[in-house]
């Protein structure tokens, strides 16, 4: 669970990393350069709905994911936080996603 006290790296790659779906919206919202649905997400990883929403909550307290709303809710990856551009770089280089 998120609290409100300070967060150290140990929490932060925790949470980020702490279950199947999270690397997988991470894996998709790196192969994205737009902002995504929920839905495009459902169909890019197959996880529930509910499942999605849940963990992007998480990847949106740890600064991993960024939010707007636009018609509907807009996801993408936070390209500017350190910790995804290591994550996205160690995908790239272990062949998860296509190279930068």
């Amino acid at each position: 669970m998120i609290t409100d006290r300070k967060m150290t790296s140990k929490d932060i790659v925790e949470i980020g990393l702490g279950s199947i779906g999270k690397v997988k919206i991470m894996k998709a919202l790196a192969e994205e350069c737009k902002m995504v649905t929920v839905y495009t997400l459902h169909k890019k990883t197959r996880l529930k709905r509910e499942d999605i929403k849940r963990n992007l909550d998480d990847l949106i307290k740890i600064g991993w994911v960024s939010e707007s709303k636009l018609a509907n809710m807009m996801y993408s990856i936070n390209r500017e936080n350190e910790y995804v551009n290591h994550l996205t770089e160690f995908f790239a280089d272990v062949g998860y996603i296509g190279k930068l």
